[in-house]
């Protein structure tokens, strides 16, 4: 019997694939789409979303958001015993209105306007260690929980205090994950496959050091892009990026300078003020902004002009 080569990729050999291409000309470079492998396992994920109905017989899960960790396990630890009320004013969107809504076991509605007249409230709603289960026998239990103020999931919950409670989705929270990993892939290919002059250009504008070694700018690259992929990648497509990455080159040629109160060029002893700095806001940052717009649109002109004249 012919055993069958096994070509499914380790992620350590895919990512010493990166690194050792040769990286392409930055005339050439894009933001690298995702894989055609992982574009694969992505529809496949998603066909199968599709294809997976919920099970109608399924219980609903609520969870508190009042907890704590236990200093010596370290794990989570909700109130063993939390009651919530039964009863409460939600805003019916249907409606239109403001509506009092109340949980009495037997009651095929839980509006108040809709039940007996003598039905009362006969006890809180219980919530164990952080959990309530409420089983699709209990359609009415589960409404409450859905639309009452206290639930954070509720869309048009009225804001009279922090929520209690939130309703858990499994299955959005598996596919809001997998759209985490993709991305954070996509930022981490980016960081790999972009080559060394751009790269440089895009790390001084983010304030990373880089007077040390390529691998070492290349890491700390890949740390940012970990912490906020999307953001990371927005940057490459941000039209004030390169306008920042020429304002860094005219300050390193010593075309201009700035300090916290203003931005000046460099002629000799002179320091001709080309804009004053707002408080709070970043020297470059001003900068940018100011040469977005039609009357500052000439100074990134001049830099660009004398960074070639002295190049």
């Amino acid at each position: 019997m012919t055993k069958k080569n096994n070509t499914t990729k380790t992620v350590e050999t895919m990512v010493k694939e990166i690194v050792e291409t040769p990286i392409a000309a930055e005339k050439n470079f894009t933001i690298p789409p995702i894989s055609e492998a992982t574009q694969t396992n992505t529809n496949s994920i998603s066909n199968l979303n599709q294809g997976f109905k919920k099970n109608p017989k399924a219980s609903t899960t609520y969870r508190l958001y009042k907890e704590r960790k236990d200093r010596k396990t370290g794990k989570t630890k909700f109130p063993i015993v939390h009651m919530l009320k039964a009863e409460d004013i939600i805003f019916d969107s249907e409606k239109g209105v403001n509506r009092k809504i109340r949980y009495i076991p037997g009651e095929p509605s839980i509006f108040e306007d809709e039940q007996k007249k003598d039905s009362m409230v006969k006890s809180p709603i219980t919530f164990s260690n952080g959990l309530l289960m409420v089983d699709y026998t209990n359609p009415t239990l589960k409404k409450y929980l859905n639309i009452c103020n206290a639930n954070a999931s509720n869309p048009d919950r009225i804001s009279q205090g922090p929520p209690v409670f939130k309703r858990l989705d499994f299955a959005k929270d598996a596919k809001e994950k997998m759209k985490k990993e993709i991305k954070s892939m996509d930022a981490l290919r980016t960081v790999f496959e972009m080559p060394l002059n751009k790269l440089l250009g895009y790390a001084q504008v983010l304030g990373i050091n880089t007077n040390k070694s390529t691998d070492e700018i290349r890491y700390d690259m890949k740390v940012l892009a970990e912490k906020d992929p999307v953001k990371f990648i927005a940057g490459l497509d941000d039209p004030k990026m390169e306008i920042k990455q020429t304002i860094l080159r005219g300050k390193d040629f010593g075309i201009l300078d700035w300090d916290s109160q203003k931005i000046t060029w460099v002629q000799g002893s002179q320091r001709p003020v080309i804009t004053h700095v707002p408080l709070g806001v970043k020297p470059i940052d001003c900068l940018a902004d100011m040469c977005m717009t039609d009357k500052g649109s000439g100074v990134i002109d001049q830099i660009k002009v004398k960074i070639k004249s002295m190049g």
